[in-house]
């Protein structure tokens, strides 16, 4: 993706769903796109194989006033027109 020189170099000690303990690369911004909702958000960058692109927390969810299903791993949102993202 060529972000590499937009990469904030800090670490941070992360700990993954299997108990693991990291050290990441450090932080990157990116635009996190909703339909209609376009909003920065940070992401921590680590150098390891892992099967997720990105993992978005609550304060995402809260800006787009999301509703989660952890059954069915999906995220509902409002949309312009009274319909559901």
């Amino acid at each position: 993706m060529d972000l590499e020189m937009k990469i904030n170099k800090t670490a941070w000690s992360l700990t993954g769903f299997n108990g693991a303990t990291t050290v990441t690369v450090g932080t990157i911004d990116l635009d996190g796109y909703s339909p209609p909702v376009i909003n920065l958000q940070p992401f921590m960058v680590i150098d390891e194989v892992s099967p997720y692109n990105g993992i978005l927390g609550r304060p995402w969810i809260g800006k787009i006033n999301g509703i989660t299903s952890a059954t069915y791993q999906k995220i509902r949102y409002p949309i312009l027109g009274g319909n559901v993202g």
